[in-house]
């Protein structure tokens, strides 16, 4: 009696299989024929643009960086680079040989952790040989929003220095401690840049800087900049600075409108410093000129707190 209602119940039970069979069929044939499915794509704000850049073998190409270079890759052999002996931020182009190539890129990292492309062609009659990077940063910014990709002015971190989200972290935290430096800072143009703290974690300073806006016209940082200065050296005609880079700043708003404060924090990798040795902090106005530099001694950098 159970044998015929099996075979009875057969035919049914087979039917309901093949659905299972061929769904799990139909799912394997579409894995296979689409292996890249699970790729993700690239966000068109994720791409750093490039400069064009025109070679010839007659006419060097001199492209001026706002900071030392410290690696460079050229896509092939059909054109060579140097950074010149004087100028460690000065780098010199030039095709290889004579007669056009397919088109390659140069690629530049400097000191200050950022990252610039060139994509290069042969041209007979190079129609620009001289190019200030450092002076193109607005245009930058305005045609990469018009193409949506991303501003090319990033850092890259070394892969010995923290994380990015935990310098962005720990940035939001030193901009969030209460004041205890007073009485350091500048006073330019009704512009105030006063240093309110100085927190240390790992390898980097954190200097927390309130910028103080009473004109009324906005005021925009363009950069930053730090240097450490020989105290010894100021009396004489060169004053020995060695730059250290600013890594980072928050927040990324450049913009201190009229009348209006805005407390900043710039990360700094740490340096020691002697006595006879100070830091020279210097923030620069993008297309003005009130630019605010000031000092911070050897023994106020000994009062770092711990973040």
């Amino acid at each position: 009696m159970k044998k015929l209602i099996s075979l009875f119940l057969l035919p049914f039970f087979l039917q309901a299989q093949r659905p299972v069979e061929n769904a799990n069929k139909q799912m394997f044939n579409e894995v296979f024929a689409n292996r890249n499915q699970y790729l993700l794509a690239l966000d068109k704000a994720s791409v750093i643009g490039s400069y064009p850049l025109g070679v010839s073998e007659q006419k060097t190409v001199h492209v001026l960086f706002p900071s030392e270079i410290k690696e460079i890759d050229v896509g092939n052999q059909n054109v060579i680079v140097q950074v010149t002996e004087a100028f460690n931020n000065v780098l010199r182009v030039k095709a290889n040989a004579r007669g056009t190539f397919k088109e390659t890129n140069v690629t530049v990292i400097c000191k200050d952790g950022k990252l610039y492309s060139f994509l290069a062609n042969y041209q007979d009659n190079p129609e620009v040989i001289n190019l200030s990077i450092g002076y193109n940063q607005t245009a930058d910014e305005r045609i990469s929003k018009e193409l949506g990709i991303n501003f090319h002015h990033q850092k890259v971190l070394d892969e010995n220095d923290e994380s990015f989200t935990e310098i962005q972290d720990l940035s939001e935290r030193a901009l969030d401690k209460r004041n205890y430096i007073s009485n350091v800072g500048v006073y330019t143009m009704k512009v105030t840049a006063l240093l309110r703290g100085i927190y240390t974690k790992g390898d980097n300073l954190y200097y927390q800087v309130e910028v103080k806006n009473r004109s009324e016209i906005d005021y925009r940082i363009d950069f930053a900049k730090v240097f450490i200065s020989d105290i010894s050296e100021i009396k004489r005609v060169a004053v020995q600075e060695e730059e250290v880079p600013v890594k980072y700043h928050l927040p990324t708003d450049k913009n201190i409108p009229s009348n209006t404060d805005k407390m900043y924090v710039f990360v700094v990798p740490v340096k020691a410093i002697s006595a006879s040795k100070q830091v020279d902090f210097e923030i620069f106005e993008e297309k003005g000129a009130r630019h605010l530099r000031f000092t911070i001694s050897h023994k106020l950098i000994q009062k770092a707190k711990q973040l």
